[in-house]
């Protein structure tokens, strides 16, 4: 009888990849690598001016401002966070990049259901949530991160600095895909590698309730003026899990606010107050359709909308 030859076939299943090697460094939430396959962008649902390159990882916007709505090509865990490098910055336009996540599959999108604009057309819609980028913050090779937590909150954090309140409400009980508008001065981004972040073992110490639950119920805190969505936005939760423990942080005041301009278009001008919190920053048309919008808060202050009233300067 021959020698019999035993060969080891290879195993079929590919080796995990480290998706970020990047240290952690930096104030903010204790991070660590996502083991997994890195997002990225989805091939078919996005705007009319969006090019991709051959690994999905870019995303160029060509000609005009806007048709630049992006998704990722599968859904973002809680806590992971979605990491973009703004590779190339135009001067001349008005506003930058938007972000934030939807409920909505991109892969059953058509061309139809992408619109021109995430802000306003598509965060109107029930499921979808997103704001504007500062555009002090829109510099060329910044590096953004963003996530959400179990709450419904979304964080965001610019070059590993400490991670700001951005967003609250989302519904984090299905999956959620990023959505990225590469708008404005934005021409060009990048998707990173994820990182995941991890909720704080601890309650900090700014928490008003002194429970150890982070419930939107904590953050009472306010400003005592209009403000864009560029400044509500980023206001440092004090009971946030993901927060240091530090007071609310404002960032020098935006050119929109001097211009009375609504939150959430950027186009109206602001004639209507939240109640109860009393906030004025809000064209009345925003108003009402953000009251219409399950769990709506107020853009600056974050507590519950019940009515939203028109205001008649003399």
């Amino acid at each position: 009888m021959g020698n019999t030859v035993h060969r080891t076939l290879p195993d079929p299943s590919p080796p995990a990849r480290l998706l970020a090697t990047r240290p952690c460094c930096g104030p903010g939430p204790e991070r660590r690598p996502v083991l997994g396959e890195a997002p990225r962008f989805h091939a078919q649902a996005k705007g009319k001016n969006v090019r991709l390159d051959g690994h999905s990882r870019r995303a160029t916007r060509r000609n005009s401002f806007c048709n630049g709505v992006t998704f990722t090509q599968r859904p973002i865990r809680l806590y992971e966070q979605v990491r973009l490098r703004l590779v190339a910055v135009r001067p001349g336009w008005s506003g930058a990049l938007r972000f934030g996540f939807t409920a909505h599959d991109p892969s059953l999108m058509s061309a139809q259901d992408i619109p021109k604009y995430a802000c306003p057309d598509l965060v109107t819609r029930p499921g979808y949530w997103a704001k504007a980028l500062p555009e002090n913050l829109a510099l060329r090779d910044t590096v953004l991160a963003y996530w959400a937590d179990r709450h419904g909150r979304v964080f965001y954090s610019v070059n590993d600095g400490e991670p700001v309140l951005f967003h609250c409400g989302v519904a984090v009980g299905g999956p959620l895909w990023a959505l990225i508008d590469v708008y404005g001065i934005t021409d060009e981004v990048q998707l990173l590698g994820t990182l995941q972040s991890s909720p704080a073992t601890t309650t900090p110490s700014g928490s008003l309730s002194g429970s150890q639950d982070d419930s939107d119920s904590d953050m009472t805190f306010s400003v005592n003026q209009s403000s864009s969505a560029s400044e509500s936005s980023l206001v440092t939760a004090p009971s946030s899990p993901l927060s240091p423990p530090v007071s609310p942080v404002f960032p020098p005041e935006p050119a929109g606010i001097k211009n009375g301009e609504c939150t959430v278009c950027f186009d109206g001008e602001v004639d209507t107050v939240i109640y109860t919190c009393g906030h004025m920053c809000l064209c009345h048309s925003c108003g009402l359709r953000l009251k219409r919008q399950a769990r709506a808060c107020c853009p600056i202050c974050r507590r519950p909308i019940k009515d939203v009233i028109k205001i008649y300067r003399p």
